[in-house]
């Protein structure tokens, strides 16, 4: 899978849902996956703060929905 570095999170979680319903669980974790390591690499850069805003959305809400949409999916990996 070939990921747009340039793809907003909005339109990530739009595509990992479509993935998930399409049955592409493994993309749809990849996506999900993608979007918690942009988030946590722009935190480590000094980038992001917690009440940051990406797609009009706060990161600590992004980094909820993330984490949500893989549990609810059972797709995390243990």
């Amino acid at each position: 899978m070939n990921i747009d570095q340039q793809i907003s999170l909005k339109e990530l979680f739009k595509q990992a849902k479509t993935s998930l319903k399409s049955g592409d669980s493994n993309t749809a974790r990849d996506l999900i996956d993608f979007g918690l390591l942009r988030i946590a690499e722009s935190k480590e850069l000094g980038q992001l703060q917690n009440n940051s805003k990406i797609d009009g959305v706060e990161v600590d809400l992004w980094l909820t929905r993330l984490w949500v949409f893989l549990e609810n999916n059972d797709l995390l990996l243990s």
